[in-house]
């Protein structure tokens, strides 16, 4: 069902709003990635982005959603007359593909929108698996003129080095961190606040 699901366009790209705190504006948006199946109804992406990795068919779906998404941003900049950034998320196994930044260039001429309205999100466990090779690759990407980011820091099994050794842009905390409840533990807050301050 997955391997039809392409081309029976029952897939959808869902944009979740993100916020500056500070002025309360909407400065971009981040791209999600949804399936409608006509007898199963709506699949966790947990069930199907593995499944798609595993199968082989991740590049085609993230190559789908990059260019849904930089369309859409592009439109919707227009429309509103201020740059509206999109993120959109890399698998590891994208990581691996020679054919990612030729493919990234695609989407933004296709698309119209400039480089630095698309941040790039990665995990910590795609990066590590070959941290030679995803160096080089970002460096790459990094020379169009996006943005870089790690997605659910500090859940994976990485060195702290990597944030001198990648050209990133932000970090994104796991929402773990905020929704621990546990009294006798470090607080969470600052556990965050400190996280923030590592990054800068």
């Amino acid at each position: 069902a997955l391997r039809q699901a392409l081309e029976r366009d029952e897939f959808e790209v869902y944009y979740q709003p993100r916020m500056n705190l500070r002025s309360m504006e909407m400065t971009g948006m981040e791209a999600l990635l949804r399936w409608t199946h006509p007898q199963l109804g709506a699949v966790s992406p947990a069930q199907f982005i593995p499944l798609a990795e595993e199968i082989g068919l991740i590049s085609d779906i993230g190559n789908w959603v990059l260019q849904r998404a930089t369309t859409q941003a592009a439109q919707w900049s227009a429309c509103y007359g201020r740059p509206l950034k999109v993120s959109v998320n890399l698998s590891a196994r994208q990581l691996r593909s020679r054919t990612l930044v030729p493919l990234v260039e695609h989407a933004l001429l296709s698309s119209g929108l400039p480089a630095n309205q698309l941040e790039l999100e990665l995990t910590e466990s795609g990066l590590m698996e070959d941290p030679e090779l995803a160096a080089a690759l970002l460096n790459e990407l990094k020379a169009l003129g996006l943005k870089l980011s790690v997605d659910d820091f500090g859940t994976g099994y990485s060195s702290l080095a990597y944030l001198c050794r990648f050209p990133l842009d932000s970090l994104k905390l796991d929402r773990s961190f905020l929704l621990q409840q546990q009294p006798e533990a470090v607080s969470t807050l600052k556990l965050a606040e400190a996280i923030i301050n590592l990054a800068h």
